[in-house]
């Protein structure tokens, strides 16, 4: 499980003035090299969801490496590195369980030089007891050579113990690279049976990898689809990634250009007692996150109750109903799952005799498919 708060911040947060408070100071430091034993106490300071901290100083050289690990028997261990200390601490990284069980684990190349702070920490509040914390120097594994791909190539490539490891997660990963103009619009899908696969896309400034978009399960099962509008002109890197870090083996990726969406369809009728079948692809017109809709109407009669349900086996369904008004179209009821599974239903009572529309759309973005609609 992992913890969520607001004390961690963007990575740029590194880039913070290496002076440190004067309060810092008294902070326990540790070494490269060395292991530390401590405890957390009631009486230690508490992280915003009220867990107890203790912090440590670290000096580190600029591209420098390291492995830090916090283990305890008593409690679930939380480790964070960053700078500044008790309520003005910044984190970088963080991690749950990486080292295995309740044990935590951070690798780190420092991007430049200075005092950071190393946080032992427990994943909830009330969690108290003894840890040890060791800091030993590590030598990342070489980053995988990049694969150039171009739009409407698929390639296949393989995970396998000896190729490019993530810091984050010791991840294994395979490295692509691609071309393209501001505005272009895409989608990056894997295929893998063996293990379950991500897609991540970014672009690579001065060395370091800058995440714009991943993806783990879109593509269904074990497949990720991301499909993303291209911020500028250049160059991109995409990193297929294994979900977990015994994950390997063979896989494919799947490089398209999307079309344009289509324009706001004009609403077909439905009739109570009717079913419809339609369809939503890369074609239809879209809303946010690239999710596809169609408008359907029907009209009833003042107190009149209708259930409007949409099946579809491809992606899940997500129904609304309302009306058009000047401002667009201004939704009163809607729903994802009530008809069961992936399928969506609206139970609607007319307050005046008329028509009502309804949008048929796909809950997540890049799912498409078949589906009906039936009025009752």
């Amino acid at each position: 499980m992992k913890k969520m708060f607001g004390l961690l911040a963007a990575a740029s947060a590194l880039s913070l003035a290496l002076a440190v408070p004067a309060h810092a100071q008294a902070q326990r430091s540790i070494n490269v090299g060395q292991t530390l034993s401590g405890a957390l106490t009631a009486d230690d300071p508490k992280a915003e969801d009220q867990s107890a901290y203790d912090d440590f100083s670290l000096r580190l050289n600029a591209g420098q490496s390291v492995e830090i690990v916090m283990s305890s028997s008593a409690f679930d261990s939380f480790l964070l590195l960053g700078k500044g200390t008790g309520s003005a601490f910044s984190s970088s990284a963080s991690d749950d369980d990486s080292a295995g069980g309740q044990d935590a684990r951070i690798r780190f190349t420092a991007s430049e030089a200075g005092l950071y702070t190393v946080r032992a920490n427990a994943l909830n509040a009330g969690m108290l007891g003894p840890y040890s914390l060791r800091v030993a120097a590590y030598t990342a594994p070489p980053t995988p050579t990049a694969t150039p791909i171009t739009i409407g190539s698929t390639v296949s490539g393989t995970l396998a113990d000896g190729g490019g490891r993530l810091e984050d997660g010791d991840k294994l990963y395979a490295l692509y690279t691609f071309t393209a103009k501001k505005g272009d619009r895409i989608a990056l899908s894997t295929a893998a049976t063996a293990f379950d696969s991500m897609v991540e896309l970014g672009r690579t400034v001065n060395g370091a990898f800058e995440s714009i978009a991943s993806d783990d399960d879109s593509g269904g099962d074990n497949n990720a689809r991301l499909l993303q509008v291209l911020p500028d002109d250049g160059e991109y890197t995409v990193r297929v990634i294994g979900f977990d870090k015994d994950a390997k083996g063979d896989f494919t990726l799947k490089f398209e250009a999307l079309p344009a969406p289509g324009p706001a369809p004009r609403a077909k009728a439905i009739r109570k007692g009717q079913v419809i079948r339609g369809e939503l692809n890369d074609r239809s017109a879209q809303l946010d996150s690239f999710r596809p809709y169609d408008y359907y109407s029907i009209r009833g009669r003042a107190g009149e109750t209708v259930t409007i349900i949409m099946r579809s086996e491809a992606f899940d369904a997500f129904l609304d109903v309302g009306a058009m008004t000047p401002g667009g179209f201004a939704v009163v009821a809607s729903d994802d799952d009530g008809a069961g599974g992936t399928n969506a239903k609206v139970e609607f009572t007319f307050s005046s005799t008329g028509t009502v529309i309804i949008r048929t759309s796909a809950l997540q973005g890049g799912r498409n498919g078949a589906f009906s609609l039936s009025v009752e």
